[in-house]
């Protein structure tokens, strides 16, 4: 076995997204003039520059990869610091492995992770931002120090801006964690008995979708709506159903995302309930309860709690999840056969000032102004102009043109006015659009029959799996709170004994790691507390890697007690909602079960 081959055998194991990357090489060095060499000694006035970086902190994110002697050092120098390391050329790194053997390097515990090569900048970001502990390091080799400053500048704001979102999403999600698992708890006796997404593959092959959305450029083009509707299939997303039925229009379908209770405001007026709905698993489960026919699921590829409960394969799930209710919506449309989706009202920005068309009430009006009014982003749009936007509606921008990117065999049509200009998107008037459709039909009793077909295929076997595996869950929360309670007294006196008893506090901890794991390998345990209590199991997860590292029995312990035994407080708290919505969930199961649905 040469050094390549060991190489490949090591990143495999250790970094298969690496590998991945690198299986298909031949096995010849390319010609590279860009091509640099570490020198063979330690370059210590580099070292000295990185310590003043480096200080107190935990992660260290490595821009470079060179020869792995600089790795090396730092690993030396910085043990039980995990180093997160990216060489941004993949024939520099490739020129590496073939001519030095590093699987040692790979195999060493403080080399957390390693991305080689533009596309896998941000899965290093998101492993950076899951275990940083408050501040990052950022350290360069001096190759790329000296040669592309510009570059590692940019990097760094990219992984603020990371970050940044990272940290948005995380403390989004700790704000409604407990409705959005409500959500999928509530949901789950209507999606065991409705129609799912998946259920409508292809029922339109080769049709145009009309995606609506509730920017302020929508109220100019509103009268096409209904002109479409024989031609196109139209899709309302999220609050602009109160735009349409305001003007009288009902689309084909309606799509609800949000799973706050706000979102019950802008369903209603029974005429925003009337058209068929297709709802996620996380969404507002009182907007469902209040519709009773004509409903379509959609679980998401992110809601493990509805999967795993459900018995769902998560390959077979159709829909992966976006920040903006536009998002579901085109996905569900490709997934029914459409090769051309038509975007309205898809501002992503303040045209003229304003947040929502006419007819949209849900929020306050003196919000809307505020966000307006301390807008400070300026993007282009459609017309080579420039709109005001703020930073939330830049990350849908952002989603949305990954998403279209995901589809290269889909046209996108941007019909917004006044709206974002979209990269991944042709922007056109919607009367043009009007007379590239008009010799089309859409025959709807292809919709309504497929629903109905679905409806009639119901399992009664998977509701009964269902209804088992929550009562085996729930009944299982009393014995997991005892064992919680009982590693909360082996770990409390943890700091205490790690001074003045090490021996007894080694064999404390080879106990409580050997009960943690019992509890965590409950095949329920992970799927239930990643959506109850995200933010702490994170943290949990951040320090979970130094614990591991650390030789020191003191530091060992204060780790140790302060990481798990905060997550284990937080997982004891939550045993009296989790017994109330599992009970609920069985409950509106069984009623269910009494009730025929129709579509």
């Amino acid at each position: 076995m040469n050094n390549f081959e060991r190489n490949l055998h090591a990143l495999k194991n250790k970094f298969p997204h690496v590998w991945n990357t690198l299986k298909e090489v031949s096995g010849t060095t390319p010609n590279n003039p860009n091509a640099y060499v570490e020198p063979i000694e330690p370059d210590l006035p580099w070292l000295e520059a990185v310590r003043q970086s480096v200080e107190d902190t935990e992660c260290i994110f490595v821009y470079g990869f060179g020869q792995g002697l600089g790795i090396v050092d730092l690993i030396e120098q910085y043990n039980g610091r995990l180093l997160m390391v990216y060489e941004p050329d993949i024939d520099q790194f490739y020129r590496a492995i073939a001519a030095y053997d590093l699987s040692a390097l790979f195999n060493h515990p403080n080399f957390y992770y390693l991305a080689v090569g533009k596309e896998q900048l941000n899965s290093l970001f998101y492993i950076a931002s899951l275990h940083m502990h408050r501040e990052l390091a950022f350290v360069a080799l001096r190759h790329y120090l000296e040669a592309e400053m510009d570059v590692l500048r940019e990097v760094r704001e990219k992984f603020q801006r990371y970050n940044h979102t990272y940290e948005s999403n995380q403390n989004t999600h700790e704000l409604f964690q407990e409705d959005w698992v409500r959500n999928s708890m509530y949901q789950m006796a209507g999606m065991l008995n409705t129609p799912s997404i998946e259920s409508l593959k292809d029922i339109y092959t080769g049709m145009t979708a009309v995606v609506i959305a509730s920017g302020p450029s929508l109220q100019k083009d509103m009268d096409w709506i209904e002109r479409l509707k024989p031609h196109a299939f139209v899709v309302s997303a999220g609050s602009s159903i109160q735009a349409l039925v305001k003007n009288g229009i009902q689309p084909h379908l309606a799509v609800t995302l949000d799973g706050g209770v706000i979102n019950n405001k802008v369903f209603e007026a029974p005429e925003t309930l009337k058209a068929p709905l297709l709802y996620a698993s996380t969404s507002y489960y009182g907007i469902t309860d209040r519709k009773l026919e004509g409903k379509i699921h959609a679980v998401m590829s992110n809601d493990h709690i509805t999967q795993y409960y459900m018995g769902l394969d998560s390959e077979s799930v159709a829909m992966t999840p976006t920040p903006t209710v536009v998002g579901t919506a085109i996905q569900a449309a490709i997934w029914m056969g459409a090769n051309r989706i038509v975007l309205m009202g898809q501002d992503l920005s303040f045209p003229g000032d304003k947040f929502y068309t006419e007819g949209v009430s849900h929020a306050e009006a003196t919000e809307n102004e505020q966000r307006v009014e301390s807008a400070e982003i300026e993007i282009p749009n459609v017309n080579g102009g420039i709109n005001k936007t703020n930073v939330n509606f830049m990350f849908m921008k952002d989603a949305l043109e990954k998403l279209f990117n995901s589809f290269p065999d889909i046209e996108f049509i941007n019909t917004t006015r006044n709206g974002a200009s979209l990269t991944g998107t042709e922007w056109e008037p919607i009367e043009n659009v009007y007379h590239k459709l008009s010799d089309q039909q859409l025959d709807i009793e292809l919709f309504s029959g497929a629903l109905e077909q679905s409806l009639n295929e119901k399992n009664p076997d998977r509701i009964a799996f269902a209804k088992t595996k929550l009562r085996t869950t729930l009944s299982d929360f009393v014995e997991v709170e005892n064992e919680v309670k009982a590693l909360l007294k082996l770990i409390n006196p943890l700091r205490e004994i790690s001074r003045t008893k090490p021996a007894k506090c080694q064999n404390a901890i080879v106990e409580i790691e050997k009960r943690w794991t019992k509890i965590v390998d409950r095949e329920w345990f992970t799927q239930t507390y990643e959506n109850v209590t995200p933010r702490q199991l994170a943290a949990f997860d951040q320090k979970q890697p130094l614990i591991a590292l650390e030789q020191n029995i003191i530091k060992k312990a204060d780790l140790l007690y302060d990481a798990l035994g905060t997550l284990l407080k937080d997982i004891k708290s939550k045993f009296p909602f989790l017994r109330e919505i599992f009970g609920e969930a069985i409950a509106r199961i069984e009623r269910s079960e009494s009730e025929e649905v129709t579509v």
